[in-house]
């Protein structure tokens, strides 16, 4: 599908969605909400998932069992006891709370990357570029050294395998290997990084104003998005300061049924908000499919 054959959001809405979206996240402990995130923010990094990259969708999930898990071993509180161990009561509201915690963490990581897909270091720059060329140049670097980062690791660990430094080692051995492989990788990290910044200051950046080279129009719809955006926002920072999103985990749990009758409303809004960028990839992928048929 070719990515510039629809109309693409303006960046400053798309970051006001995720910045929101982030503040939904981490600023509440009721369940249904985080849920809601985090099936919004999966479902769209499933969409996007491409052959290889499955770490992206499992390493967030380990993280979510091991808090899940976790959890009860540190927080003995809650009045349901499950089981004693090492003398210590596992609790089902602990199983509970390190649930959604668990849950929560992985929405932010998955909303991170949602992120990262959407808005690229273009787009960063054309924000942040005139205002704030440095950070926007600092951002853009580790952007950009993150997949070389990786890449250069790859690369000299295959080199030392290919010459079986690490083959029938002991575990001392393996570690010092370690520990040079981070020396290395470490050096050449700043080293790329010194090069980058002599390169942009022999160039002249940030002494005057830059402009990008691509432009992206404002239209009506972002308008219209944005509007939508500010104003969910507001409106649900006045709620949660209000304590309207409240969910008691200790010493018992509260009825999450009794807690969805009563504002039902409020949840299908912020789930159909979480589902967006799903819906509208959904969309795109209908609408070029039946384009690419009538050809």
């Amino acid at each position: 599908m070719n990515p510039h054959f629809f109309r693409q959001r303006h960046p400053l809405v798309i970051s006001s969605y995720y910045l929101l979206m982030l503040l939904i996240a981490m600023s509440t402990t009721n369940p249904l909400i985080i849920g809601s995130c985090f099936f919004g923010s999966l479902s769209f990094r499933l969409v996007h998932l491409k052959k290889g990259k499955k770490h992206s969708i499992i390493f967030p999930l380990i993280f979510f069992i091991l808090i899940t898990i976790t959890n009860p071993l540190f927080v003995h509180r809650g009045g349901t006891i499950l089981f004693f161990f090492l003398g210590k009561p596992m609790t089902l509201e602990a199983f509970v709370y390190g649930f959604f915690m668990g849950m929560m963490i992985a929405s932010v990581i998955y909303l991170f990357q949602n992120f990262q897909t959407s808005v690229d270091s273009e787009k960063i720059f054309y924000l942040f570029g005139k205002r704030f060329p440095k950070s926007a140049l600092l951002v853009m670097m580790v952007f950009r050294f993150i997949p070389l980062f990786k890449t250069y690791y790859q690369e000299l660990n295959q080199v030392q395998k290919t010459i079986q430094r690490t083959q029938k080692r002991s575990f001392r051995e393996k570690t010092s290997y370690g520990l040079d492989l981070f020396g290395n990788l470490f050096s050449w990290a700043l080293e790329n990084a010194m090069d980058t910044a002599n390169s942009m200051k022999a160039r002249g950046y940030g002494v005057t104003t830059r402009s990008s080279r691509t432009v992206y129009h404002w239209r009506i719809l972002d308008s219209f998005s944005l509007v939508i955006i500010i104003s969910l926002g507001s409106l649900f920072i006045m709620l949660v300061m209000q304590g309207n999103y409240q969910f008691n985990f200790y010493p018992y749990q509260e009825n999450l049924l009794l807690l969805l009758k009563q504002r039902w409303l409020d949840y299908l809004v912020i789930l159909v908000f979480a589902l967006i960028p799903t819906l509208n990839r959904i969309r795109e992928v209908i609408v070029w499919t039946i384009l690419k048929s009538k050809i």
